[in-house]
């Protein structure tokens, strides 16, 4: 598996910076991973740069936001899972993701109805991909 994930702003927090780096950590065991992030700014240039940057990938995008669909970690899994393609995450700024963005995406991911900073977003997704990774190699990490 081959997953990158592409955020506007960087991780100011050093404790979030560390739980962030030891879920990439656990997560490269078993997939190669790569987190990207863009300098954040005002929507219309964080979206022209991150379609800049999804035009250079091959890969499915998933596009992170609140209006996305909701599933369970089990079907996250599944849905990792079947995908043969590069997964590509893509995490918006305090604005969140331009509509172009969100058009450009292959599918559009929530992982609450509630907003979280880009940075709390960061861990959660990579949890939920540790997680999903776990529940898909049959590993005691997931709790069902």
């Amino acid at each position: 598996m081959n997953i990158k994930i592409l955020s506007v702003g960087r991780v100011k927090d050093p404790d979030l910076r560390n739980k962030i780096s030891d879920y990439v950590k656990r997560v490269s065991r078993d997939a190669r991973i790569a987190l990207q992030e863009i300098k954040d700014s005002d929507l219309k240039t964080e979206g022209r740069k991150l379609i800049d940057i999804l035009d250079k990938e091959d890969g499915y995008v998933f596009a992170l936001s609140e209006e996305g669909t909701i599933c369970t970690s089990a079907k996250f899994a599944a849905r990792i899972g079947a995908i043969q393609k590069k997964l590509i995450f893509v995490i918006g700024g305090p604005f969140g993701l331009s509509p172009a963005v969100k058009k450009r995406a292959d599918e559009t991911l929530s992982l609450s109805r509630m907003t979280f900073s880009h940075e709390m977003v960061q861990l959660f997704l990579l949890e939920q991909l540790y997680r999903g990774i776990s529940i898909n190699l049959n590993r005691k990490y997931h709790k069902a």
